[in-house]
C-alpha cells in the first residue's frame, strides 16, 4: 500500500471508506491511525475540518466530543436517514452519560481495551453503516421509480393529508381537473370542482376506512368536459415531506361498468315486475274463460264467444305487459321530431271517428325518439277514450318547457293523481291499468317527467322536453 500523507490526516484508498479520528492525545491518535490503516485500509482523517466533508465512521474521545458536539450533531442530522456511527473511546467508567451524549454516540469503548474487542465494535458499526447505505440507495431508487409511475399513470392520482388538503398530484389529475400542479397543491378536496360534496365525503371516509382494509369504493365525479361519471377509488398510506400518514388515492374510471350494472339491475327489476303483473292481470280473464268453457261443454254455444273474448283479452294484456317490461330502455335515435306530425299519427291509429282532437301551436320540433314518443300519445289517447267514451274531446298543447294532453271527461277523481301511473291501476271496466305505466316508462327513459292533474278533466303534463330552436329566417 502507498501512504499519502497530508497536513491534518493520513489517507489511503480501500473499500472501507472514510474514517474520522478525533483524539486529543497525539501518541494515542497516531497508534490508532496506524492500526486502522493496517486493519481496514481506507482513508483516515484526523482534522476536525473533515467533519463538514463527510465520513463513514467517527472515533472520538470525550474531550473532542464535547468540543465538537454541535458540529457532529449537525453532520449526523445531514446524513440521515443513513446510519452514521460514532464510537467514543472513554477513559473510564465515569463517562458523562447525559441524554445529549447518548443521542449521538452509538458505541462506547472504555480504554485500555484489546484490539479484538475494538475491531468487533468497529466491524459492527461499519456493517450497520453499509446496510443503511444500501437500504437508502434502494429506497431512493424505489422512490424514483414510484415517482415515474406516479407521474405517468394513466389514471388520476393524488395525495391528501389528514386535513383533506392535496399534497401531490399527477398529470392525469391535472387533466381531469384543468388545474395546474401549483394550483392543486394545498387545495382542499371540498374546493375541487370535479368532486360534488357527497364525493368529497366519500373520499375522506376512504382515507380513514379503506386503506386499512384494502377496500375500494365507487364515487361520482363531474369532469370539466361535462357530464357525470363514476370512478373506483383505491387508497393506500404513503409518507410525504408534509405528512407521515398521508393517503394516496387512485381514481379508475368505471362509468361503463357502472352503467351496465345499473342497466342489469333495471332489467332484472322489469323482469320481476313483468312476472308479477302477468300472474296478477291474467288471473281474471283466465277465470272468465274457464267459467264459460264449462258452460259451453254443457251445451251453451254462446259461451264460446265469451271464451274467445277472454282469450283475445289475455293476448292484448300479454302484449301490453311485454311493452311495459321493455320500456325501461327505449329504442331508436334521439333526433329532431315534428311534434304535430307525431300527435296526428298517434291519433289516427287509435281514435274513433266520433272523437275530436284539438291542437294548439304544435308546429315545433322536439328532441326525442319518434317511435316511443308516438306510443306515449297513443296510450294517452287510448286512456281518454277508455275513460270518457268514443265521443271524447282531447286537447294537446304546449306549456313552458313541456307538453300537455287533456280530455273533457270526469277527471281522475279524489285519489292520488300519481297512482294512475302504477301498474294495474284503472277505473275503466275493461282497462288493463298498463297504458299509463308504459307512458311513464318511456317519458323517464327520455329524461323527462310526467304528472297527472284534475282541472276538470284528466290532464297529463310532460316536463323537461327539449325543443329545437326555430330559425328566425
Amino acid at each position: 500500500m502507498t501512504r499519502n500523507t497530508t497536513s491534518g490526516g493520513s489517507k489511503f484508498e480501500t473499500g472501507v471508506g472514510r474514517v474520522l479520528v478525533l483524539i486529543e492525545h497525539g501518541r494515542d491518535r497516531t497508534l490508532l491511525v496506524d492500526w486502522l490503516r493496517e486493519t481496514y485500509g481506507g482513508t483516515v482523517v484526523t482534522s476536525s475540518d473533515a467533519i463538514d466533508d463527510g465520513f463513514d465512521l467517527c472515533v472520538v474521545d470525550e474531550r473532542s466530543f464535547v468540543r465538537h458536539r454541535d458540529r457532529l450533531a449537525d453532520r449526523k442530522c445531514r446524513d440521515a436517514p443513513r446510519f452514521l456511527p460514532y464510537l467514543m473511546l472513554a477513559s473510564g467508567e465515569e463517562t458523562e452519560r447525559v441524554a445529549a451524549t447518548w443521542e449521538l454516540i452509538d458505541e462506547v469503548a472504555v480504554v485500555p481495551l484489546q484490539k479484538t474487542v475494538l475491531k468487533a465494535r468497529i466491524d459492527g458499526l461499519l456493517r450497520r453503516r453499509q446496510l443503511s447505505t444500501e437500504l437508502d440507495q434502494q429506497k431512493r431508487h424505489s422512490e424514483q421509480r414510484f415517482r415515474s409511475l406516479f407521474e405517468t399513470a394513466p389514471d388520476p392520482v393524488f395525495v391528501v393529508d389528514d386535513a383533506g388538503r392535496i399534497q401531490d398530484v399527477n398529470d392525469a389529475f391535472c387533466r381531469l381537473t384543468s388545474l395546474s400542479r401549483p394550483e392543486a397543491l394545498g387545495m382542499g378536496l371540498e374546493d375541487c370542482a370535479v368532486f360534488p360534496s357527497e364525493t368529497t365525503d366519500e373520499l375522506l371516509a376512504s382515507m380513514v376506512d379503506d386503506r386499512a382494509e384494502g377496500q375500494t369504493r365507487t364515487v361520482q365525479y363531474h369532469p370539466v368536459s361535462g357530464g357525470r361519471r363514476y370512478a373506483e377509488v383505491s387508497t393506500a398510506t404513503v409518507s410525504t415531506a408534509a405528512a407521515d400518514d398521508a393517503a394516496l388515492c387512485l381514481l379508475h374510471d368505471v362509468t361503463d361498468r357502472e352503467r351496465r350494472e345499473r342497466e342489469l339491475k333495471e332489467q332484472n327489476k322489469r323482469l320481476d315486475e313483468f312476472a308479477s303483473m302477468l300472474a296478477h292481470e291474467l288471473r281474471n280473464p283466465l277465470g272468465i274463460a274457464q267459467v264459460y268453457l264449462n258452460m259451453a261443454r254443457q251445451g251453451d254455444d254462446d259461451a264460446f264467444g265469451q271464451v274467445d273474448d277472454a282469450l283475445v283479452r289475455m293476448e292484448e294484456m300479454i302484449d301490453e305487459l311485454l311493452s311495459v317490461a321493455r320500456r325501461g330502455r327505449t329504442t331508436g335515435e334521439v333526433k329532431p321530431t315534428d311534434l304535430e306530425e307525431i300527435v296526428q299519427e298517434a291519433w289516427e291509429q287509435v281514435a274513433p271517428s266520433t272523437a275530436t282532437l284539438e291542437t294548439d301551436e304544435l308546429d315545433r320540433e322536439v328532441l326525442a325518439k319518434p317511435g316511443p314518443l308516438t306510443e306515449v300519445f297513443k296510450n294517452l289517447f287510448e286512456n281518454a277514450i277508455e275513460h270518457v267514451g268514443p265521443e271524447v274531446t282531447v286537447r294537446v298543447g304546449l306549456t313552458d318547457g313541456g307538453i300537455y294532453v287533456e280530455d273533457d271527461g270526469p277527471g281522475i277523481g279524489p285519489d292520488d293523481p300519481g297512482a294512475v301511473f302504477e301498474s294495474g291501476y284503472t277505473t275503466a271496466e275493461n282497462g288493463t291499468g298498463l297504458g299509463l305505466t308504459i307512458v311513464d316508462r318511456i317519458i323517464s327513459a327520455h329524461g323527462w317527467e310526467v304528472d297527472a292533474s284534475d282541472p276538470g278533466g284528466a290532464r297529463f303534463t310532460i316536463d323537461g322536453v327539449t325543443f329545437v330552436e326555430q330559425s328566425s329566417g
